[in-house]
């Protein structure tokens, strides 16, 4: 129990939406965690416009939502209303974990004089107009003089951000994201998921999991396949996901042919992972892949590009093999060395399901973020 307070710590979780991406993945997973650790737990978005599957997970968690309804980001209506909510429910923290949140909450936590903690989910973000251009330059802003504490997901996070925005690293605490891994352990050997899925129990595949969206590394992925199967003519790729992408994708797609399968948004990612060979990651930049921490729960060996806090999940040459960003060929010869040598996937595959067990747990991540939570109010 926290020093000066009589009952739990009543913290409001702020995201955008329930959209599908892995920082709201993991929120919708972690929230249930933090309840029990006796802090209680609200989720406050900003609209319901891109919500997505996660939202029906999210509403079995019996867990209370306030949606702001907000219309843009500088919504006057919207803000008023986070600020009426925070009120009336005695929120002693608020917890934001995107831009448009992050920028809502120091500047609540201005006004109103209680804390606030931001996750720093990602290691870039997108500079291609004005807007998003101001975007950043607001949650450097709000993070220097808005935000009590500063959560990174990962080391190499923690250290970039604290140059972006110009903040002490002792702002800064590094939490690794978690997983449940009981939806793993219930996996069935891969040739009962793949005849359960219509997979060819013999084809060498691979799975690339994401959201369609730019810096991904679809080009690289596309551009690999010819040469793996150069040497396994009968390789294929699963890709998961959908996006603002998704056409443009499938029609480059093509002239690969059966070589890659469009299986869309999917919310069995622990089945589709255990029917698969090995993971491939090409993305240009990453702060904390969670795919990556879930082929390791899979068992699954991975090829990744060498971005972000990928390295502090995948040790390269131990569960999976990392190789230099915008490598296509790079990526080719490590898909194939994996292929061509089941039994060393195999070890890397058990080698990476121990490490992500001891690093990547909710159970941790709720600790560690409660710790952190009392830490602030008694500050």
């Amino acid at each position: 129990m926290v020093k000066h307070m009589n009952r739990p710590l009543r913290v409001m979780i702020m995201m955008s939406s329930i959209a599908m991406g892995g920082g709201e993945r993991n929120i919708v997973s972690l929230l249930p965690y933090l309840q029990r650790t006796d802090v209680t737990v609200v989720l406050g978005t900003m609209n319901t416009r891109r919500d997505g599957p996660l939202a029906d997970v999210f509403f079995r968690s019996g867990i209370q939502r306030f949606d702001f309804g907000a219309r843009r980001m500088l919504d006057l209506t919207a803000f008023r209303k986070l600020l009426l909510i925070l009120r009336e429910q005695k929120i002693d923290i608020v917890h934001a974990q995107d831009q448009d949140t992050i920028i809502y909450a120091g500047l609540a936590s201005r006004l109103l004089g209680i804390p606030s903690v931001m996750t720093r989910h990602v290691l870039e973000e997108s500079k291609v107009n004005w807007k998003k251009r101001l975007r950043m330059q607001l949650v450097y802003f709000s993070a220097r003089y808005g935000i009590t504490k500063v959560i990174a997901v990962s080391e190499m996070v923690r250290q970039y951000f604290s140059k972006q925005a110009r903040i002490s690293l002792s702002k800064i605490e590094k939490i690794y994201n978690g997983i449940e891994f009981e939806k793993f352990k219930q996996i069935a050997c891969r040739n009962e998921i793949r005849a359960r899925l219509g997979w060819d129990l013999n084809r060498p595949t691979g799975i690339f999991v994401s959201v369609l969206r730019p810096g991904k590394g679809f080009e690289l992925l596309f551009d690999c396949i010819p040469y793996v199967r150069q040497v396994i003519p009968d390789f294929q790729v699963k890709l998961v996901g959908s996006g603002k992408l998704e056409a443009e994708l499938r029609e480059k797609a093509i002239p690969l042919g059966d070589a890659v399968e469009f299986l869309g948004q999917r919310m069995d990612i622990p089945e589709l992972l255990g029917a698969s060979d090995l993971l491939i990651q090409a993305s240009w930049s990453e702060a904390l892949p969670t795919v990556l921490i879930e082929a390791g729960a899979a068992s699954l060996p991975v090829v990744a590009t060498n971005v972000g806090g990928s390295a502090e999940i995948v040790q390269s040459g131990i569960g999976g093999l990392l190789v230099t960003p915008g490598d296509s060929r790079a990526i080719a010869d490590a898909v194939v060395e994996l292929l061509q040598h089941p039994e060393k996937s195999r070890q890397m595959g058990e080698r990476a399901h121990q490490f992500v067990q001891e690093n990547f747990s909710l159970e941790k991540q709720a600790l560690a973020t409660k710790d952190l939570y009392e830490r602030v109010v008694n500050e």
